[in-house]
Protein backbone atom coordinates (compact mmCIF):
# COMPACT_ATOMS: atom_id res chain seq x y z
CA UNK A 1 0.00 0.00 0.00
CA UNK A 2 2.58 2.47 0.87
CA UNK A 3 4.25 2.13 -3.04
CA UNK A 4 1.02 3.00 -4.04
CA UNK A 5 0.67 5.86 -2.33
CA UNK A 6 3.47 7.10 -3.35
CA UNK A 7 2.13 6.34 -7.12
CA UNK A 8 -0.55 8.23 -6.14
CA UNK A 9 1.83 11.27 -4.93
CA UNK A 10 3.94 11.40 -7.98
CA UNK A 11 0.75 11.85 -9.75
CA UNK A 12 -0.38 14.41 -7.85
CA UNK A 13 2.61 16.12 -8.19
CA UNK A 14 3.75 15.85 -12.07
CA UNK A 15 1.15 18.59 -13.11
CA UNK A 16 1.44 20.83 -10.07
CA UNK A 17 4.65 22.72 -10.43
CA UNK A 18 2.93 25.59 -11.11
CA UNK A 19 2.93 28.23 -8.76
CA UNK A 20 -0.51 28.61 -6.98
CA UNK A 21 0.23 32.24 -5.94
CA UNK A 22 -1.54 33.34 -9.33
CA UNK A 23 -5.17 32.36 -9.13
CA UNK A 24 -5.95 33.50 -12.37
CA UNK A 25 -3.30 31.62 -14.61
CA UNK A 26 -4.89 29.14 -16.20
CA UNK A 27 -2.94 25.44 -15.24
CA UNK A 28 -3.13 24.10 -18.65
CA UNK A 29 -1.95 27.21 -21.07
CA UNK A 30 0.37 24.50 -22.77
CA UNK A 31 -1.83 21.49 -22.76
CA UNK A 32 -4.60 21.24 -25.08
CA UNK A 33 -6.94 18.60 -26.11
CA UNK A 34 -4.71 18.17 -29.25
CA UNK A 35 -1.94 17.32 -27.84
CA UNK A 36 -3.22 15.57 -24.31
CA UNK A 37 -6.41 14.18 -23.10
CA UNK A 38 -5.77 11.33 -25.60
CA UNK A 39 -6.11 8.12 -23.45
CA UNK A 40 -7.17 6.98 -19.75
CA UNK A 41 -3.59 7.97 -18.51
CA UNK A 42 -3.10 11.42 -19.56
CA UNK A 43 -6.70 12.01 -18.17
CA UNK A 44 -5.52 10.71 -14.81
CA UNK A 45 -2.51 12.30 -14.61
CA UNK A 46 -4.75 15.95 -15.18
CA UNK A 47 -6.92 14.73 -12.74
CA UNK A 48 -4.02 14.56 -10.36
CA UNK A 49 -3.77 17.67 -10.71
CA UNK A 50 -6.42 18.82 -9.34
CA UNK A 51 -6.09 16.45 -6.28
CA UNK A 52 -3.04 18.03 -5.46
CA UNK A 53 -4.21 21.66 -5.11
CA UNK A 54 -6.22 20.26 -1.96
CA UNK A 55 -3.12 19.78 -0.01
CA UNK A 56 -3.47 23.36 1.05
CA UNK A 57 -6.51 22.06 3.16
CA UNK A 58 -4.32 21.79 6.32
CA UNK A 59 -2.16 24.91 5.20
CA UNK A 60 -2.22 27.86 7.97
CA UNK A 61 -2.48 30.00 4.74
CA UNK A 62 -4.92 27.79 2.46
CA UNK A 63 -8.32 26.78 4.77
CA UNK A 64 -6.56 25.49 8.66
CA UNK A 65 -6.63 28.95 9.82
CA UNK A 66 -10.22 29.91 9.32
CA UNK A 67 -11.36 26.45 10.32
CA UNK A 68 -9.26 26.13 13.60
CA UNK A 69 -7.35 29.40 14.41
CA UNK A 70 -11.27 31.27 15.17
CA UNK A 71 -12.39 28.58 17.36
CA UNK A 72 -11.98 27.48 20.79
CA UNK A 73 -9.56 24.66 20.28
CA UNK A 74 -6.29 26.04 19.02
CA UNK A 75 -4.80 29.40 19.28
CA UNK A 76 -1.57 31.29 18.17
CA UNK A 77 -0.04 33.50 21.07
CA UNK A 78 2.91 35.85 20.93
CA UNK A 79 6.22 34.00 22.73
CA UNK A 80 8.83 35.78 24.48
CA UNK A 81 11.87 33.44 23.72
CA UNK A 82 12.99 32.22 20.12
CA UNK A 83 11.03 32.59 17.41
CA UNK A 84 7.59 33.28 17.32
CA UNK A 85 4.69 32.59 14.13
CA UNK A 86 3.44 35.74 14.34
CA UNK A 87 3.38 37.38 11.09
CA UNK A 88 2.06 41.13 11.93
CA UNK A 89 -0.76 39.79 14.65
CA UNK A 90 -3.25 38.00 11.82
CA UNK A 91 -3.18 35.05 13.46
CA UNK A 92 -4.59 36.75 16.83
CA UNK A 93 -7.00 38.78 14.52
CA UNK A 94 -8.59 35.09 13.64
CA UNK A 95 -8.60 34.57 17.54
CA UNK A 96 -10.05 37.41 18.48
CA UNK A 97 -12.69 37.25 15.21
CA UNK A 98 -11.26 40.75 13.69
CA UNK A 99 -12.28 39.43 10.03
CA UNK A 100 -11.92 41.59 7.13
CA UNK A 101 -11.82 41.35 3.61
CA UNK A 102 -7.95 42.54 3.27
CA UNK A 103 -6.98 39.66 6.10
CA UNK A 104 -5.14 37.20 3.85
CA UNK A 105 -6.14 34.45 6.21
CA UNK A 106 -9.81 35.06 5.26
CA UNK A 107 -9.22 35.25 1.84
CA UNK A 108 -6.89 31.57 1.46
CA UNK A 109 -9.90 29.52 1.51
CA UNK A 110 -11.42 31.47 -1.26
CA UNK A 111 -8.20 30.88 -3.23
CA UNK A 112 -7.88 27.41 -2.33
CA UNK A 113 -11.80 26.26 -2.71
CA UNK A 114 -12.49 28.57 -5.89
CA UNK A 115 -8.70 27.16 -7.83
CA UNK A 116 -9.91 23.07 -6.51
CA UNK A 117 -12.91 24.21 -8.50
CA UNK A 118 -11.61 25.78 -11.38
CA UNK A 119 -9.18 23.20 -12.16
CA UNK A 120 -11.97 20.71 -11.68
CA UNK A 121 -13.79 22.69 -14.15
CA UNK A 122 -10.80 22.77 -16.75
CA UNK A 123 -9.94 19.29 -16.48
CA UNK A 124 -13.83 18.67 -17.34
CA UNK A 125 -14.20 20.40 -20.04
CA UNK A 126 -11.45 18.62 -21.77
CA UNK A 127 -12.12 15.60 -20.67
CA UNK A 128 -15.29 15.63 -21.57
CA UNK A 129 -14.62 17.42 -25.65
CA UNK A 130 -11.84 14.47 -25.41
CA UNK A 131 -12.27 11.58 -27.96
CA UNK A 132 -10.15 9.42 -25.83
CA UNK A 133 -12.85 6.35 -24.79
CA UNK A 134 -12.23 4.03 -21.78
CA UNK A 135 -14.24 2.27 -19.77
CA UNK A 136 -13.70 4.59 -16.61
CA UNK A 137 -14.38 7.76 -18.44
CA UNK A 138 -17.92 8.83 -16.57
CA UNK A 139 -16.45 7.47 -13.39
CA UNK A 140 -13.78 10.26 -13.84
CA UNK A 141 -15.43 12.59 -14.72
CA UNK A 142 -18.27 11.70 -11.66
CA UNK A 143 -15.11 12.15 -9.52
CA UNK A 144 -14.25 15.65 -10.69
CA UNK A 145 -17.99 17.16 -9.86
CA UNK A 146 -17.60 15.24 -6.24
CA UNK A 147 -14.34 17.27 -5.73
CA UNK A 148 -15.71 20.01 -7.43
CA UNK A 149 -18.61 20.06 -5.34
CA UNK A 150 -16.17 19.76 -1.80
CA UNK A 151 -14.41 22.59 -3.11
CA UNK A 152 -18.23 24.59 -3.25
CA UNK A 153 -19.46 23.13 0.13
CA UNK A 154 -16.50 24.58 1.73
CA UNK A 155 -17.37 27.60 0.06
CA UNK A 156 -21.24 27.80 1.04
CA UNK A 157 -19.95 27.09 4.72
CA UNK A 158 -17.33 29.66 5.11
CA UNK A 159 -18.65 32.87 3.05
CA UNK A 160 -22.71 31.79 2.37
CA UNK A 161 -23.96 33.87 -1.05
CA UNK A 162 -21.35 32.40 -3.56
CA UNK A 163 -21.10 32.23 -6.84
CA UNK A 164 -20.91 28.59 -8.45
CA UNK A 165 -19.82 27.81 -11.95
CA UNK A 166 -20.82 24.43 -13.77
CA UNK A 167 -20.52 24.87 -17.22
CA UNK A 168 -16.69 24.30 -18.12
CA UNK A 169 -17.67 26.31 -21.08
CA UNK A 170 -18.64 29.19 -19.21
CA UNK A 171 -16.35 31.96 -18.65
CA UNK A 172 -18.19 34.98 -18.16
CA UNK A 173 -18.12 36.54 -14.86
CA UNK A 174 -19.99 34.16 -12.39
CA UNK A 175 -22.98 35.62 -10.97
CA UNK A 176 -23.26 35.81 -6.68
CA UNK A 177 -26.17 33.20 -5.92
CA UNK A 178 -27.91 33.13 -2.95
CA UNK A 179 -26.69 30.19 -0.02
CA UNK A 180 -30.12 28.66 -0.74
CA UNK A 181 -29.47 28.43 -4.90
CA UNK A 182 -25.51 27.62 -4.46
CA UNK A 183 -26.84 24.67 -1.68
CA UNK A 184 -29.73 23.01 -4.02
CA UNK A 185 -27.08 23.63 -6.94
CA UNK A 186 -24.22 21.88 -5.09
CA UNK A 187 -26.49 19.25 -3.38
CA UNK A 188 -28.01 17.87 -7.36
CA UNK A 189 -24.97 17.73 -8.74
CA UNK A 190 -23.57 15.32 -6.13
CA UNK A 191 -26.93 13.28 -5.91
CA UNK A 192 -26.06 13.11 -10.35
CA UNK A 193 -23.02 12.05 -9.74
CA UNK A 194 -22.65 9.60 -6.76
CA UNK A 195 -24.10 6.30 -8.51
CA UNK A 196 -21.53 6.88 -11.38
CA UNK A 197 -18.46 6.92 -8.60
CA UNK A 198 -16.37 3.72 -7.70
CA UNK A 199 -18.55 2.51 -4.84
CA UNK A 200 -15.41 0.14 -3.26
CA UNK A 201 -12.32 1.73 -1.56
CA UNK A 202 -9.47 0.62 -3.19
CA UNK A 203 -5.80 1.06 -3.24
CA UNK A 204 -6.51 2.33 -6.52
CA UNK A 205 -9.08 5.25 -5.76
CA UNK A 206 -7.16 6.01 -2.19
CA UNK A 207 -7.11 9.41 -1.96
CA UNK A 208 -9.83 9.89 -4.53
CA UNK A 209 -13.57 10.57 -4.43
CA UNK A 210 -15.33 7.78 -4.03
CA UNK A 211 -19.34 7.09 -3.52
CA UNK A 212 -18.89 7.58 0.58
CA UNK A 213 -16.74 10.57 -0.11
CA UNK A 214 -19.96 12.05 -1.59
CA UNK A 215 -22.23 10.81 1.49
CA UNK A 216 -19.95 12.51 3.60
CA UNK A 217 -20.05 16.05 1.67
CA UNK A 218 -24.06 15.65 1.43
CA UNK A 219 -24.13 14.67 5.40
CA UNK A 220 -22.64 17.66 6.66
CA UNK A 221 -24.73 19.57 4.05
CA UNK A 222 -27.84 18.29 5.79
CA UNK A 223 -26.56 18.49 9.39
CA UNK A 224 -25.79 22.39 8.97
CA UNK A 225 -28.64 22.82 6.74
CA UNK A 226 -31.32 24.31 9.91
CA UNK A 227 -28.53 26.84 10.77
CA UNK A 228 -27.31 27.89 7.14
CA UNK A 229 -31.38 27.57 5.30
CA UNK A 230 -33.62 27.63 8.36
CA UNK A 231 -34.74 24.28 6.64
CA UNK A 232 -34.13 20.73 9.15
CA UNK A 233 -33.06 17.62 7.16
CA UNK A 234 -32.03 15.58 9.97
CA UNK A 235 -33.35 12.55 8.26
CA UNK A 236 -31.36 13.30 5.44
CA UNK A 237 -28.01 13.14 7.82
CA UNK A 238 -29.38 9.46 9.19
CA UNK A 239 -29.82 8.66 5.62
CA UNK A 240 -26.33 9.64 4.64
CA UNK A 241 -24.65 7.98 7.84
CA UNK A 242 -26.13 4.79 7.13
CA UNK A 243 -25.12 4.14 3.43
CA UNK A 244 -21.66 4.91 5.08
CA UNK A 245 -22.30 2.31 7.87
CA UNK A 246 -24.03 -0.33 5.99
CA UNK A 247 -21.95 -0.25 2.86
CA UNK A 248 -19.37 -2.60 5.33
CA UNK A 249 -16.41 -0.42 4.11
CA UNK A 250 -14.80 1.22 7.59
CA UNK A 251 -14.70 0.02 11.13
CA UNK A 252 -13.44 2.36 13.73
CA UNK A 253 -9.53 1.54 14.50
CA UNK A 254 -9.24 -0.66 17.86
CA UNK A 255 -6.13 2.10 18.62
CA UNK A 256 -6.86 5.93 17.89
CA UNK A 257 -4.04 7.28 16.83
CA UNK A 258 -3.51 4.59 14.04
CA UNK A 259 -5.35 6.98 12.09
CA UNK A 260 -2.51 9.29 12.29
CA UNK A 261 0.68 7.15 12.29
CA UNK A 262 3.18 8.01 9.02
CA UNK A 263 1.92 5.23 7.55
CA UNK A 264 -1.75 5.88 8.37
CA UNK A 265 -2.86 4.95 4.81
CA UNK A 266 -3.92 1.16 6.23
CA UNK A 267 -6.49 2.87 8.30
CA UNK A 268 -9.59 1.28 8.22
CA UNK A 269 -11.33 4.35 9.93
CA UNK A 270 -10.35 6.93 7.57
CA UNK A 271 -12.81 8.11 4.82
CA UNK A 272 -11.10 10.93 2.91
CA UNK A 273 -7.64 11.36 2.91
CA UNK A 274 -4.76 14.14 1.30
CA UNK A 275 -1.78 12.06 0.44
CA UNK A 276 1.62 13.46 1.32
CA UNK A 277 5.13 12.57 1.26
CA UNK A 278 8.28 14.29 1.98
CA UNK A 279 10.09 13.46 -1.59
CA UNK A 280 7.74 15.16 -3.56
CA UNK A 281 5.85 18.02 -1.14
CA UNK A 282 7.31 21.50 -0.56
CA UNK A 283 5.46 23.30 2.39
CA UNK A 284 2.80 20.11 2.52
CA UNK A 285 1.47 18.83 5.84
CA UNK A 286 3.75 21.03 7.75
CA UNK A 287 2.04 21.12 11.54
CA UNK A 288 5.74 20.17 12.66
CA UNK A 289 6.85 23.57 11.69
CA UNK A 290 3.61 25.52 13.15
CA UNK A 291 3.68 24.15 16.40
CA UNK A 292 6.77 22.70 17.89
CA UNK A 293 9.42 24.90 19.21
CA UNK A 294 13.26 24.75 17.23
CA UNK A 295 14.36 22.86 20.44
CA UNK A 296 12.76 19.91 20.04
CA UNK A 297 15.49 19.34 16.53
CA UNK A 298 17.78 17.61 19.24
CA UNK A 299 14.73 15.11 19.12
CA UNK A 300 13.16 14.93 16.01
CA UNK A 301 16.29 16.24 13.58
CA UNK A 302 14.32 18.49 11.99
CA UNK A 303 15.94 22.32 10.97
CA UNK A 304 12.74 24.82 11.08
CA UNK A 305 10.18 25.09 13.60
CA UNK A 306 8.33 27.89 14.11
CA UNK A 307 6.96 27.40 17.73
CA UNK A 308 3.29 28.54 17.15
CA UNK A 309 -0.30 26.73 17.51
CA UNK A 310 -1.61 25.40 20.67
CA UNK A 311 -4.38 24.36 22.52
CA UNK A 312 -5.52 27.05 24.47
CA UNK A 313 -6.27 26.09 28.32
CA UNK A 314 -10.29 25.12 28.33
CA UNK A 315 -9.59 22.80 25.47
CA UNK A 316 -7.63 20.85 26.72
CA UNK A 317 -9.02 20.80 30.41
CA UNK A 318 -12.11 19.41 27.90
CA UNK A 319 -9.95 15.70 28.20
CA UNK A 320 -10.80 13.40 31.18
CA UNK A 321 -7.13 12.38 32.09
CA UNK A 322 -8.50 8.18 31.65
CA UNK A 323 -9.77 9.54 28.18
CA UNK A 324 -6.44 8.12 25.62
CA UNK A 325 -7.48 11.21 23.15
CA UNK A 326 -5.79 13.59 25.86
CA UNK A 327 -2.24 12.27 24.22
CA UNK A 328 -3.54 14.50 20.87
CA UNK A 329 -1.94 16.91 23.14
CA UNK A 330 1.90 16.79 24.52
CA UNK A 331 2.46 18.07 28.38
CA UNK A 332 5.04 17.84 30.54
CA UNK A 333 8.90 17.80 30.87
CA UNK A 334 10.29 16.91 27.16
CA UNK A 335 13.19 13.94 26.47
CA UNK A 336 14.46 12.90 23.22
CA UNK A 337 14.69 9.47 22.36
CA UNK A 338 17.52 8.39 24.43
CA UNK A 339 15.65 9.84 27.69
CA UNK A 340 18.35 13.00 27.89
CA UNK A 341 16.13 16.26 28.37
CA UNK A 342 15.79 18.48 25.89
CA UNK A 343 17.18 21.73 26.52
CA UNK A 344 14.68 24.92 26.06
CA UNK A 345 15.77 28.57 24.44
CA UNK A 346 16.38 29.64 28.06
CA UNK A 347 19.11 26.71 28.93
CA UNK A 348 16.20 24.85 31.55
CA UNK A 349 14.83 21.53 30.48
CA UNK A 350 11.99 22.42 27.31
CA UNK A 351 8.18 21.73 29.48
CA UNK A 352 5.15 21.86 28.07
CA UNK A 353 2.45 23.57 29.81
CA UNK A 354 -1.44 23.62 30.16
CA UNK A 355 -1.34 27.30 31.01
CA UNK A 356 -0.65 30.34 29.02
CA UNK A 357 0.29 32.77 30.93
CA UNK A 358 -0.05 36.27 28.12
CA UNK A 359 -1.83 35.69 24.54
CA UNK A 360 1.09 38.48 23.63
CA UNK A 361 3.45 37.36 25.70
CA UNK A 362 3.68 33.54 26.32
CA UNK A 363 6.60 31.70 27.30
CA UNK A 364 8.27 28.50 24.62
CA UNK A 365 6.96 26.18 26.12
CA UNK A 366 3.45 27.52 27.11
CA UNK A 367 0.33 25.92 25.68
CA UNK A 368 -0.32 22.26 25.12
CA UNK A 369 1.01 20.81 21.76
CA UNK A 370 -0.72 18.83 19.08
CA UNK A 371 0.96 15.29 19.25
CA UNK A 372 -1.95 13.63 17.51
CA UNK A 373 -0.18 12.69 14.46
CA UNK A 374 3.09 11.14 14.50
CA UNK A 375 6.43 13.44 13.68
CA UNK A 376 8.58 11.89 11.19
CA UNK A 377 12.05 12.11 12.25
CA UNK A 378 14.72 14.05 10.08
CA UNK A 379 12.48 16.51 7.83
CA UNK A 380 14.48 18.79 6.56
CA UNK A 381 13.46 22.35 5.30
CA UNK A 382 10.22 22.64 3.13
CA UNK A 383 9.76 18.97 3.44
CA UNK A 384 6.35 17.92 4.27
CA UNK A 385 5.35 15.36 6.90
CA UNK A 386 4.73 12.02 5.47
CA UNK A 387 1.68 11.41 7.44
CA UNK A 388 -1.32 11.52 5.15
CA UNK A 389 -4.52 14.56 6.39
CA UNK A 390 -7.49 12.45 7.15
CA UNK A 391 -10.17 14.50 6.05
CA UNK A 392 -13.34 12.39 6.86
CA UNK A 393 -12.86 9.32 9.33
CA UNK A 394 -15.68 6.85 10.51
CA UNK A 395 -15.92 8.19 13.86
CA UNK A 396 -17.10 11.17 12.36
CA UNK A 397 -20.13 9.69 10.75
CA UNK A 398 -21.04 7.92 13.66
CA UNK A 399 -21.21 11.12 16.22
CA UNK A 400 -23.23 13.03 12.83
CA UNK A 401 -25.78 10.77 13.14
CA UNK A 402 -26.13 10.78 16.97
CA UNK A 403 -26.77 14.51 16.86
CA UNK A 404 -29.01 14.27 13.42
CA UNK A 405 -31.17 11.84 15.78
CA UNK A 406 -31.33 13.71 19.09
CA UNK A 407 -31.95 17.02 17.05
CA UNK A 408 -34.91 15.21 15.50
CA UNK A 409 -35.86 14.26 19.30
CA UNK A 410 -35.74 17.89 20.16
CA UNK A 411 -32.01 17.78 21.51
CA UNK A 412 -32.83 14.64 23.67
CA UNK A 413 -30.48 11.67 23.79
CA UNK A 414 -32.57 8.55 23.03
CA UNK A 415 -30.95 4.76 23.22
CA UNK A 416 -30.05 4.96 20.10
CA UNK A 417 -27.56 8.08 19.74
CA UNK A 418 -26.31 6.73 22.86
CA UNK A 419 -25.07 3.71 21.66
CA UNK A 420 -23.61 5.57 19.02
CA UNK A 421 -21.63 7.96 21.10
CA UNK A 422 -20.21 5.55 23.54
CA UNK A 423 -19.00 2.88 20.27
CA UNK A 424 -16.27 6.38 20.44
CA UNK A 425 -16.17 6.77 23.90
CA UNK A 426 -15.28 2.74 24.01
CA UNK A 427 -12.43 3.34 22.14
CA UNK A 428 -11.13 6.68 24.08
CA UNK A 429 -11.73 5.02 27.50
CA UNK A 430 -10.54 1.37 26.87
CA UNK A 431 -13.86 0.39 28.80
CA UNK A 432 -17.71 1.31 29.69
CA UNK A 433 -16.00 3.99 31.98
CA UNK A 434 -16.65 6.78 29.98
CA UNK A 435 -20.20 5.63 28.38
CA UNK A 436 -22.95 8.26 28.50
CA UNK A 437 -25.98 7.70 29.45
CA UNK A 438 -29.48 9.10 28.05
CA UNK A 439 -29.69 11.63 31.20
CA UNK A 440 -26.09 13.01 30.47
CA UNK A 441 -25.36 12.86 26.83
CA UNK A 442 -26.91 16.14 25.90
CA UNK A 443 -26.04 18.48 23.26
CA UNK A 444 -23.18 20.47 24.93
CA UNK A 445 -21.93 17.54 25.73
CA UNK A 446 -21.95 15.76 22.30
CA UNK A 447 -20.16 19.15 21.20
CA UNK A 448 -17.68 18.51 23.37
CA UNK A 449 -17.29 15.05 22.81
CA UNK A 450 -17.12 16.11 18.90
CA UNK A 451 -14.22 17.92 20.26
CA UNK A 452 -12.38 15.57 21.90
CA UNK A 453 -12.67 13.32 18.98
CA UNK A 454 -12.34 15.63 16.10
CA UNK A 455 -9.77 17.93 17.54
CA UNK A 456 -8.09 19.77 15.51
CA UNK A 457 -9.30 18.22 12.14
CA UNK A 458 -10.76 21.02 10.49
CA UNK A 459 -14.75 20.73 12.12
CA UNK A 460 -14.45 22.66 15.08
CA UNK A 461 -15.44 26.16 13.21
CA UNK A 462 -18.87 24.59 11.58
CA UNK A 463 -19.66 22.51 14.93
CA UNK A 464 -19.46 25.60 17.29
CA UNK A 465 -21.40 27.79 14.74
CA UNK A 466 -23.92 24.67 14.55
CA UNK A 467 -24.29 24.39 18.65
CA UNK A 468 -24.56 28.30 18.77
CA UNK A 469 -21.03 28.39 20.99
CA UNK A 470 -19.09 30.30 17.95
CA UNK A 471 -20.03 33.98 19.06
CA UNK A 472 -19.29 33.16 23.34
CA UNK A 473 -16.44 33.89 25.38
CA UNK A 474 -13.44 32.20 25.32
CA UNK A 475 -9.70 31.89 25.80
CA UNK A 476 -8.37 35.80 25.79
CA UNK A 477 -11.50 36.21 23.06
CA UNK A 478 -14.55 38.38 23.77
CA UNK A 479 -18.15 37.22 23.17
CA UNK A 480 -19.98 38.93 20.13
CA UNK A 481 -23.69 39.47 19.79
CA UNK A 482 -23.69 40.52 15.80
CA UNK A 483 -23.04 37.01 14.58
CA UNK A 484 -22.45 38.07 11.15
CA UNK A 485 -19.06 36.86 11.91
CA UNK A 486 -20.67 33.31 11.20
CA UNK A 487 -19.66 34.15 7.86
CA UNK A 488 -16.35 35.47 6.81
CA UNK A 489 -15.83 38.38 4.43
CA UNK A 490 -16.10 38.23 1.03
CA UNK A 491 -11.99 39.16 0.24
CA UNK A 492 -11.44 42.38 -1.09
CA UNK A 493 -9.87 41.51 -4.38
CA UNK A 494 -12.45 39.25 -5.97
CA UNK A 495 -14.66 41.50 -4.77
CA UNK A 496 -13.09 44.45 -7.15
CA UNK A 497 -12.60 42.34 -10.08
CA UNK A 498 -16.23 41.10 -10.30
CA UNK A 499 -19.00 43.61 -10.05
CA UNK A 500 -21.60 40.78 -9.78
CA UNK A 501 -20.85 40.18 -5.79
CA UNK A 502 -21.98 42.01 -3.42
CA UNK A 503 -19.87 41.82 0.50
CA UNK A 504 -21.64 39.49 3.48
CA UNK A 505 -23.77 41.98 5.65
CA UNK A 506 -21.62 43.48 9.02
CA UNK A 507 -18.23 44.27 6.90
Amino acid sequence: MKALKNIFIILLAILSINSCTDLEETIYSDITTDNFYNNEQECLLAVGNVYASLRQTNSLWGAYSAQELATDEAVIPLRNAGYSLNNNGIFLQMHWHQFTPYLNLCQGPWDLYYSVASKCNDVLGAIESSEATFDSKESLIAELKTVRAFAYYNLIDLYGNIPVVLDPSDKDLPEQLTRQEAYDLVEADLLENIDKLEAVPSSTNYGRATQTFAYMILAKMYLNSEEWLGSARYSDVVTMCNNIITSGYYSLEENYFNNFIINNMNSSENIFMIPYDRTVDSWGFVHHVIGLPASLSAKYGYNIAWNGICAPPEFYNLFDPADSRINSFEVGPQFDFSGNPVIGIDGNQLTFTNTISNILNAGEGEGARFFKYEYPLGLQWLQSMDNDWAVYRYSDVLLMKAEAIMRQNGGVANQDAVDLVNIVRERAFGDQSGNYTAATLTLDELLDERGRELAWEGHRRQDQIRFGTFDDAWFEKEAWTDDHKKLYPIPASPLLANPNMEQNPGY
